[in-house]
């Protein structure tokens, strides 16, 4: 192989590696995370079609194949927003656990192991089945729990105690850079950071491996060597070190 071939070899391996990428981040997140059917196939067949050129020639074709799967794809998620096509491509749940009882015939019908519910039952903190009201076996693949209202955790409503909103962690620095935009839905600005900052003895984010804002205005910084430092450590669940 000359170098010419090489250095086009290279530049085409390029190509669709950067178009396999693009075609599955144009699936969504869902594709990646929670696997309907339709995703797996689209992704197998993606990763097959878009391999081709590596082989054999054929870039333009490979391409070609790749924009048609995922136009497939999205059509194929349009129409599951509807309910009876929805229930065609994805099914419905199916309960595998009732009162703290298997439902065997469902575990049968859905090709489920008792070992392997149990597995999933064990890490979604359940290994008790009688702690179960209902599990439930999602088109998704995965199971949900609803436990009993004996066996949820108590929460402090139900000990009728006072609770602080904490809100959501905003991540206002990720390895050493700063979330302008984040910073921005705190409602907070890089001068406030900096001051927050300066008050936890650290002259700039780069020490910092993530850091966020927990309501209202309290500065939670994990560093990179390991420590956390916080504004009011009060508030938080564990002794900050410095």
């Amino acid at each position: 192989m000359g170098f010419v071939q090489i250095l086009v070899y290279v530049l085409q391996a390029f190509i669709v590696f950067t178009a396999a990428i693009l075609a599955t981040r144009l699936l969504g997140k869902s594709a990646i995370v929670q696997l309907t059917p339709f995703d797996l196939m689209a992704i197998v067949i993606i990763g097959t079609v878009v391999a081709e050129p590596l082989v054999q020639d054929g870039t333009i074709g490979a391409l070609l194949g790749a924009g048609l799967l995922v136009l497939l794809h999205v059509l194929f998620s349009r129409l599951a927003l509807y309910g009876r096509i929805n229930k065609v491509l994805l099914g419905e749940p199916t309960i595998v656990v009732k009162h703290g009882r298997l439902v065997v015939e469902n575990l049968r019908r859905n090709n489920l192991s008792v070992a392997q519910l149990l597995a999933i039952l064990r890490s979604s903190g359940y290994p008790y089945l009688d702690d179960i009201e209902f599990a439930l076996l999602e088109p998704i693949g995965q199971v949900s729990v609803l436990p009993r209202d004996g066996a949820r955790p108590v929460s402090p409503d139900d000990l009728g105690l006072p609770h602080t909103y904490r809100g959501l962690p905003l991540p206002v620095v990720l390895d050493g850079i700063v979330k302008s935009e984040n910073l921005a839905l705190a409602r907070k600005d890089r001068a406030w950071l900096e001051k927050e900052l300066d008050r936890l003895g650290l002259k700039d984010p780069s020490r910092v491996l993530y850091a966020y804002v927990e309501h209202p205005d309290t500065l939670v910084a994990h560093l990179k060597d390991g420590t956390v430092r916080a504004g009011r450590p009060e508030r938080l669940h564990y002794t900050p070190e410095r």
